[in-house]
């Protein structure tokens, strides 16, 4: 698959000597077309920064990066004909409605007219605002406000769409909408970039994903992949029992060959282990006179990568 964003050895450094911090250290960050790249970590992890590298908000202090075949320093207006962003806590003006907020936004990006009157009806159709296009701002919900800010971000009708905390302070039903929003750009060809710590909300969406921790990436790829190197694709096991399981034979569990995590929450015993060892685990549970109400297994998630790879959790 086609690579529309390579980096190599991309830092940034902010200050010097004493009040020296390396925002984002020696990055090779390569995305796919066509694929929902997260980019995950914790607050501070660096990912802000290095997309505002990407589309020439923040200039690197060494290394490179292309988008789209563009340099990120030399290139970064035609990076941002191509790109759209979306970043964290984007505002609009209250007092004006959705449709002259958009009319504003075309404008400074070159379009107006008919052009520009097709373009607004456009994406106001596809995040769901069409109905409140002519509504002010003030009067629009968390939701309603991040979706407007998509539509912005899609005036230019770009290749890559890049979101930065893209779910923050949403309500669980804003959170579906948008989920269901990115699945359809997808579905158009869009390649979407989003940095998120916050993976139970978004993680399911992802296809790629790069982990960031303290400005550097830890760990890359195609979920697929990631998966495979966490154990040889290591699976989760979870099994409901009848009654409480003491930590002595939880420790016995963690002895089993192919084991990585075994944690007890409530009346679930939850086990990261490689696949095959499901029936070693159920075997030693109902040696022990444990009685079992349900079992199931499946692949590790998003935020099971995470961990692995980061060493810490994620929201």
């Amino acid at each position: 698959m086609e690579e529309v964003i390579v980096t190599e050895e991309l830092t940034k450094v902010y200050g010097r000597g004493a009040s020296r911090v390396v925002a984002v250290d020696r990055a090779n960050l390569v995305v796919r077309r066509g694929s929902v790249h997260g980019i995950v970590g914790p607050n501070g992890a660096g990912k802000t920064t290095l997309i505002s590298m990407l589309v020439g908000l923040t200039v690197p202090t060494s290394g490179t990066g292309r988008v789209l075949g563009h340099d990120i320093v030399r290139e970064s207006r035609e990076i941002r004909e191509r790109v759209g962003l979306l970043p964290e806590g984007y505002g609009f003006y209250d007092d004006m409605t959705a449709r002259e907020n958009l009319a504003y936004i075309a404008k400074l990006n070159g379009l107006e007219g008919g052009e520009a009157s097709e373009r607004i009806r456009e994406v106001l159709e596809v995040v769901g605002l069409s109905d409140a296009a002519d509504k002010k701002v003030k009067g629009f919900s968390r939701g309603m406000k991040q979706r407007l800010g998509i539509a912005q971000a899609l005036l230019k009708d770009p290749e890559i769409l890049i979101l930065d905390e893209p779910t923050m302070g949403l309500d669980p039903g804003a959170v579906r909408e948008f989920r269901g929003l990115v699945r359809e750009l997808v579905r158009e060809g869009k390649t979407i970039v989003m940095c998120t710590h916050l993976l139970r909300e978004i993680g399911e969406l992802f296809t790629d994903a790069t982990v960031m921790v303290g400005g550097r990436i830890v760990a890359q790829g195609a979920l697929s992949e990631l998966r495979d190197r966490v154990l040889g694709g290591a699976l989760t096991y979870a099994v409901e029992v009848k009654s409480s399981v003491d930590e002595g034979l939880l420790d016995e569990l963690r002895e089993l060959e192919g084991v990585v995590e075994v944690r007890a929450e409530g009346s679930v015993i939850r086990v990261v282990a490689s696949s095959g060892v499901g029936e070693a685990l159920l075997r030693r549970l109902l040696d022990a006179g444990v009685g079992i109400r349900r079992y199931a297994e499946r692949e590790l998630s998003i935020e099971e990568i995470y961990e692995h790879f980061s060493g810490g959790g994620a929201e």
